[in-house]
């Protein structure tokens, strides 16, 4: 009484049926069964297959990679400052007098350095303003300026990203001795070495007729072994040939600057004339960078000022525009003596300075003369290859108007308009079909990869 019994209840195996059916019975398999059986499944040949495929994929990348890294070319060593660089040359004759006793004067150029940082102007050349004689050239003529004032100036000018150079006076030899003797040599890289110490950046020398230039390139090489092995901080020697028949001279290596002067400057140049000095002035191994002056004097009205400007910008090379009277760039002083406003020329030659500090595609000697139609006889169409995108640019060099599609140089799509000499077309504008007035000069951007 009172525990409550457990008690099994049955339940009869019909209310069962899981139960009521009996498990079959486990099978094992021998190892020998297992191994036959997996022999003769198709997954082991499958899986080998894919081993195999996917073995040949990748050595066929590999071999892929190697051979397009064979076919590009080799990535060339970092530019120099002097090989990016627009160059202003300004004469003595042209500097601003600071003091009021009648003579220009390194105070007054320092305080034109602004402007020339606005322009922008990455180097400037100051005329001859040293002694003559090869015992006088660590010598300023003392009615320019002293050593303060050049230090002074060259300080001044990094702040504002501009570099100083001089432009070597003639010197004659005295006595019997050669120019090519080891002592002119000695003497020359003194001075170079002197000046280069006391913060100046490079040197202008004319190649004739006074100067003994071979001399002048002796004394830079010497000076050069013993230097900075890296091109952003070597400086920079210009070679000055002013005449319409520019060359190199033997033995000129290739970290000098050439500036030659455009044939043609003051009347029309034909296209092919022009094709064919545009190609001479590509740097080949061994030859001094290219660099072109921009002429004083040029015709500030009609177009042809305008056509020589976008020609002198856009060619390969560095150019060198010459400051003083009847500069296409003057300095506000100029502007101040005689000349009310800005001259003609001043915005687009401003425009062109601007393009080039900032385009890749100017920076380079690289350039693609483009075919044109016969139609088109008068006209020139160039490429300058960039990294991102390329310049193409169109001149009409002749006196009756004309177009161009794009279409006609292989370039299929529109192309933006970068800078154009006249209103039409507008700038930033995107076109199929250029239309060109007499002496008009049309710069436009090409997507990357573009080839005629």
């Amino acid at each position: 009484m009172g525990k409550l019994e457990d008690s099994a209840t049955l339940v009869p195996s019909e209310h069962l049926p899981l139960l009521a059916k009996a498990a079959p019975s486990a099978t094992y398999l021998s190892q020998q069964e297992v191994a036959e059986q997996g022999s003769a499944a198709p997954w082991p040949r499958l899986r080998k297959a894919l081993i195999s495929l996917l073995g040949g994929l990748f050595a066929c990348m590999l071999l892929l990679a190697v051979a397009l890294l064979l076919s590009l070319p080799r990535p060339r060593p970092p530019l120099g400052w002097w090989q990016k660089a627009a160059f202003y040359h300004l004469p003595p004759s042209s500097f601003p007098d600071s003091d009021g006793d009648g003579w220009g004067d390194l105070a007054g150029v320092r305080q034109q350095l602004d402007q020339l940082a606005t322009l922008p102007i990455q180097a400037l050349v100051l005329g001859p303003i040293l002694e003559g004689g090869g015992a006088n050239l660590t010598q300023i003529v003392p009615a320019h300026g002293s050593l303060a004032q050049l230090q002074a100036l060259g300080t001044d000018g990094h702040k504002r990203g501009i570099r100083i150079l001089l432009e070597l006076p003639p010197w004659e030899e005295e006595g019997d001795a050669s120019a090519e003797s080891n002592q002119t040599v000695q003497l020359l890289k003194e001075a170079l070495q002197f000046w280069q110490s006391k913060g100046v950046d490079g040197f202008l020398v004319a190649k004739d007729p006074a100067w003994c230039l071979l001399a002048v390139l002796k004394a830079w090489g010497a000076l050069h072994d013993h230097g900075q092995s890296d091109p952003r901080d070597q400086g920079a020697l210009i070679v000055w040939d002013r005449s319409e028949t520019c060359s190199a001279s033997e033995g000129m290596p290739s970290r000098v600057i050439l500036t030659c002067h455009l044939p043609g400057t003051q009347r029309n140049l034909s296209a092919q004339a022009l094709l064919q000095l545009a190609q001479g002035s590509l740097q080949l191994p061994g030859t001094p960078w290219p660099s072109w002056a921009v002429p004083s004097g040029l015709p500030p009205f009609g177009g042809w000022g305008k056509v020589l400007g976008v020609l002198l910008f856009t060619l390969p090379g560095v150019p060198l525009v010459q400051g003083g009277p009847r500069s296409p760039l003057p300095l506000e002083f100029e502007q101040m003596e005689g000349r009310p406003g800005r001259a003609p020329l001043a915005a687009l030659y401003q425009s062109l300075l601007e393009l080039h500090a900032r385009s890749f595609s100017l920076q380079d000697t690289a350039f693609t003369p483009l075919p044109l139609p016969s139609h088109a006889e008068d006209l020139v169409a160039f490429l300058r290859p960039g990294a991102c995108s390329s310049l193409l640019v169109i001149l009409n060099l002749g006196l009756q108007p004309t177009q161009l599609s794009l279409e006609e140089l292989s370039f299929p799509g529109q192309a933006k308009v970068v800078l154009s000499t006249h209103a039409e077309p507008r700038k930033e504008a995107s076109v199929e079909m250029v239309r060109l007035v007499p002496q008009q000069a049309v710069l436009l951007r090409v997507p990357r990869g573009y080839q005629p």
